[in-house]
């Protein structure tokens, strides 16, 4: 009798945990079948949150992709994002655009915001401050160095 209800406890268990993995709502393999692609790979790059390579949903624009890479950081300069094609529609298709996100933010006008196709790579600049300050503090490690290297040339020559 303690075998059977081990076994009936035991399968209630699985079976619930088995339904709660497929009720997640999520994309999975066993609920499509056939060939059809669901998602397609886009890059994001620079001042995201977490750079790398996602595999966004069919028909997510830049927002979106940006949205599942963590969003812009603070340090983004969002009135200069580029969007390099992965592949092209037509010779008169663009291999690069440029997004104007702060002009989006402004008028909510969508119609600034391209569709991400596959392969396309996002690309975040920096702000201008970052990168002057980057480099200022590595100029101003070798300022130092130079500094110490000197004080310590000029005790031995004494």
């Amino acid at each position: 009798m303690k075998k059977s209800l081990f076994l009936l406890m035991a399968l209630l268990l699985l079976s619930t945990g088995l339904n709660a993995q497929e009720s997640t709502g999520g994309l999975s393999a066993a609920r499509f079948s056939g060939s059809a692609k669901l998602t397609i790979p886009v890059k994001v790059w620079g001042e995201v949150v977490r750079p790398g390579i996602y595999d966004i949903p069919i028909g997510y624009d830049m927002l979106g992709a940006l949205s599942v890479a963590g969003g812009p950081m603070n340090s983004a300069k969002l009135t200069n994002v580029k969007v390099l094609r992965g592949q092209r529609l037509s010779k008169d298709d663009p291999i690069v655009i440029y997004v104007d996100l702060e002009r989006y933010i402004e008028t909510a006008d969508e119609s600034l915001i391209p569709e991400i196709r596959e392969g396309d790579t996002i690309m975040v600049p920096p702000k201008f401050g970052k990168n002057f300050y980057q480099n200022f503090a590595a100029l101003l490690a070798i300022a130092q160095s130079i500094t110490i290297i000197a004080y310590y040339i000029d005790r031995v020559v004494e």
